[in-house]
């Protein structure tokens, strides 16, 4: 089918075409690499309790406790070493990890990080919870005291509207942090965002200041929400704590486009 491809692509005039002739079959005997199911796979594999291990890589508070997948477990990412006692002791056991789609990359973390342990049938459901929720057809303002600042439907986060106009007109208002790793922060952030990785952040929160408002961001609001009640747990007294809700989307020119996350 591949070939076959490759002639219409060539007749339609491309001019720079190439054949992995080897395939999927190939791709997955490559040290380290995995591969992807569909909705309609997962759906089907739930459905009829499937010998499998599903693990949500999403923080679990901010996203497992409030809906996931049937059958999975809650190991997220940044509390991976934490919880593998939680995977099965046979390395062949089918794992599927899980997070908040194809623009969070906290599946294919944790699935590297099984691979790296000896698991040997290691598979990302890309898409995650927002297909699931389509597939499987499965507010409140936070108060804080900060009249100036509008809160989003979710707890905790700010509303995005909001956001944007204090953005544009007046950013220094705000410590914009961005939870991601570094090398995604290369990509792309806002003007005045700051790096602070989720897996750094605790050592930093004693010295978040206290007048203006911080607002943790990322590229689905899955780890700047993590980000946000990490800082509840450690430092409950700071009222001025905001994450956004959104998915985001960022040039290296720190460009970015924002839609409203998908619950």
């Amino acid at each position: 089918m591949s070939h076959k491809s490759a002639w219409k692509a060539e007749k339609l005039g491309y001019t720079n075409i190439k054949n992995f002739a080897g395939g999927y079959p190939a791709w997955l005997k490559v040290k380290g690499q995995y591969g992807s199911v569909s909705p309609a796979f997962m759906k089907s594999q739930i459905s009829k309790n499937a010998d499998m291990v599903v693990v949500d890589s999403r923080p679990k508070r901010k996203k497992y406790d409030k809906g996931h997948i049937p059958t999975a477990l809650s190991i997220p990412d940044s509390q991976f070493k934490k919880f593998t006692n939680q995977l099965p002791a046979d390395k062949s056991k089918l794992l599927v990890f899980y997070c908040g789609g194809f623009k969070c990359p906290l599946s294919h973390k944790s699935a590297a990080k099984a691979i790296a342990m000896g698991y040997t049938n290691v598979k990302v459901f890309a898409a995650g919870y927002p297909a699931w929720k389509k597939v499987a057809g499965t507010a409140m303002a936070k108060s804080t005291g900060m009249s100036s600042v509008k809160a989003g439907t979710e707890e905790g986060s700010i509303d995005i509207a909001f956001f944007k106009r204090a953005l544009k007109s007046n950013p220094d208002s705000m410590m914009v942090i961005d939870v991601r790793d570094k090398a995604e922060f290369d990509t792309g952030t806002f003007p005045t965002a700051i790096n602070i990785p989720t897996d750094q952040l605790e050592a930093k929160i004693p010295s978040l200041p206290t007048n203006k408002a911080i607002v943790f961001v990322c590229s689905t609001g899955a780890r700047s929400g993590e980000a946000y009640y990490m800082v509840m747990d450690l430092r409950p007294s700071l009222k001025n704590v905001f994450y956004l809700e959104a998915e985001i989307s960022y040039t290296q020119d720190n460009q970015y486009t924002i839609t409203a996350a998908v619950q």
